[in-house]
């Protein structure tokens, strides 16, 4: 790690057991018994640190099932990482008490793996009765401490035609963070394959509805899609995650870190569509293990035909989390500069995003586009302040 890395994110794969048993779990095959020693995160999270990373990642198998999880988070916070972010299934967080010390030890970003908005059918896809109803109730209880929250949203046969009612859900209980995640078929996805796969052909008209749900919801930014070829969101291909570079550096339970914009393209192939691609220089093309399933059947190149010029799907409009820490801000306030801005925010736990003048000035932005903030510009500096009283933006948050 001797190169400097700021504002990089720095992710730890803590351990490969779980406390849940997902039918299109990538990890299928890898040993569960490799779990990283303390001393051996510490020793990273340290060096990280150093390196100048700014974010930091706890992901597995289930973080949160290791013993020293509080600990881990807590050393991340002491060295001074005010951005930490824990994936999980949502199962443990069921129990208000635990997140309540999560939050103290220091958590920030908590990104949800949920699957769809059914009961029967989520608990089915990740092995665990009850498992929707916890990890539903995790979300409330994080809500409530003010963590940001997100989703992953793993594609499949049982749930990809149902995207944009899936979206709608979550943000109706304050989700407004979104990543559509295409299957890699190994482990046990790729032994499930027959059951629950779907090629990304079938996959796009529903992307593309989901992308015009949260157009109409508006947060146009707030959803992206790994692990797609940009050809299959014609007309948003920027929404692809991957085009540009992921500033991010994971390490293994064995210690081993990859670099993603050196390494994440290693298993991608290029095909006879590819080489009249407009993004050819910048996509790596599909999945191995995708194309030795279901071909090249529906891949057309970029620039080959013109994206879809649909408007946003009308709807209910919603708050990003950077949006809500405006209105917290401002709150009481009768106007605040962004340098003011940012020096609030840091006593905000919804707010450590917000970590430059851009992020205020975007912020800002959306709001007055929405009728909720209102600028004064004085002397070179921007001044904002709620544009209602705070009790009729309330229901928006």
């Amino acid at each position: 790690m001797a190169k400097k890395a700021t504002g990089k994110c720095y992710e730890l794969i803590l351990n490969y057991n779980c406390n849940a048993r997902c039918l299109f779990c990538s990890q299928g095959d890898f040993d569960k018994s490799r779990n990283a020693p303390f001393e051996a995160i510490a020793r990273n999270i340290y060096a990280a640190r150093k390196a100048g990373y700014g974010r930091l990642g706890l992901t597995g198998g289930e973080p949160l099932i290791r013993p020293d999880i509080l600990k881990v988070i807590g050393l991340g916070k002491s060295v001074g990482f005010d951005f930490i972010r824990v994936q999980t299934n949502g199962i443990k967080l069921a129990d208000a008490a635990f997140c309540g010390k999560l939050a103290r030890a220091g958590l920030t970003f908590c990104k949800f793996s949920f699957t769809t908005d059914n009961e029967k059918a989520h608990d089915a896809l990740v092995g665990v009765p009850g498992a929707f109803k916890k990890a539903l109730a995790g979300l409330k209880n994080l809500r409530s401490l003010k963590i940001r929250v997100g989703t992953n949203i793993l594609v499949n046969r049982r749930n990809y035609n149902r995207l944009p009612e899936i979206i709608k859900f979550y943000l109706e209980r304050g989700i407004t963070n979104f990543v559509i995640i295409y299957p890699v078929y190994i482990g046990a996805m790729a032994a499930n394959a027959k059951k629950l796969g779907v090629s990304l052909p079938e996959c796009a008209p529903h992307f593309l509805r989901a992308v015009k749900t949260m157009e109409g919801a508006g947060l146009p930014g707030e959803i992206l899609f790994l692990n797609t070829p940009p050809c299959f969101i014609k007309g948003r291909e920027t929404l692809a995650i991957g085009l540009d570079s992921f500033n991010t550096v994971v390490t293994d339970p064995d210690g081993k870190s990859t670099d993603l914009d050196a390494n994440a393209e290693a298993a991608k192939v290029k095909g006879p569509p590819c080489r009249k691609c407009a993004l050819a220089k910048k996509c790596g093309g599909a999945d191995g293990h995708y194309v030795k399933i279901f071909g090249w059947k529906g891949f057309t190149p970029v620039g080959a035909g013109a994206g879809p010029e649909e408007g946003p799907a009308p709807g209910r409009i919603f708050l990003s989390d950077n949006e809500r820490c405006l209105v917290e801000i401002l709150k009481g306030r009768k106007e605040a500069s962004t340098k003011e801005t940012l020096k609030l925010s840091k006593n905000i736990v919804l707010c450590r995003d917000c970590s430059d003048g851009n992020a205020v000035m975007n912020s800002a932005g959306r709001l007055a586009r929405k009728g909720l903030v209102k600028s004064r510009f004085s002397r070179g500096t921007y001044y904002w302040s709620l544009a209602k009283p705070y009790e009729e933006i309330e229901k928006w948050l």
